[in-house]
């Protein structure tokens, strides 16, 4: 994941700019861990496949890609709005941070509903729709926790505890949902495109 520098960091001290790129290299490694559990799932969902003829099994119903594209799409946009967000909070501009930082956590919303109602579609009892359900379950698990330390930054932010010389808190949470976008994509291909 590429590093964030705002100009801001030049006001920190050489302690507290040694903290951050800790913090930084540390979410790097997180991230970079955390993804292969999805690249494993993405293996793992190509491995069932390699037990069968046809992909979906004979008999059962192929996913409907339409609800999903727009669920993409819309969590798409809310990674414009958290890096917005990022570059609000870096400018000091608090009102213009809440409005895209909430409109991530509503864009994100509108996913989880729309991969919940996709999860809920999901009629065969088979391999092909356990495989389907758990990874869809495991990614909205995942943008869940994630929107929920979201919600907690903002609540930060409103307590006047994260500001532009200290936007870590608000940093953190856009990469943690940049890296919802990331393992969406892995999951959207395995499940809607292969």
């Amino acid at each position: 994941m590429a590093q964030h520098v705002h100009a801001n960091e030049t006001e920190l001290s050489r302690d507290e700019l040694i903290a951050l790129r800790n913090k930084r290299t540390g979410m790097t490694v997180f991230q970079l861990s955390w993804i292969m559990v999805f690249v494993c799932l993405f293996v793992v969902n190509l491995a069932i496949r390699g037990n069968f003829v046809t992909w979906p099994p004979e008999g059962v119903e192929r996913l409907s890609p339409v609800v999903p594209i727009i669920a993409s799409l819309l969590l798409l946009a809310s990674g414009w709005t958290a890096y917005q967000s990022l570059q609000a909070i870096n400018a000091d501009q608090h009102g213009r941070f809440f409005s895209q930082w909430r409109l991530t956590l509503v864009l994100g919303v509108l996913f989880l509903v729309g991969m919940g109602a996709q999860w809920f579609s999901v009629t065969d009892s088979g391999q092909y729709g356990t495989i389907s359900r758990a990874m869809i379950g495991y990614h909205a698990l995942h943008a869940l926790a994630i929107m929920a330390y979201m919600w907690h930054v903002d609540g930060r932010v409103r307590a006047g505890v994260v500001s532009a010389r200290d936007s870590w808190a608000v940093e953190a949470g856009a990469r943690l949902w940049y890296f919802v976008i990331v393992a969406w994509i892995i999951f959207f291909v395995a499940l809607y495109v292969l």
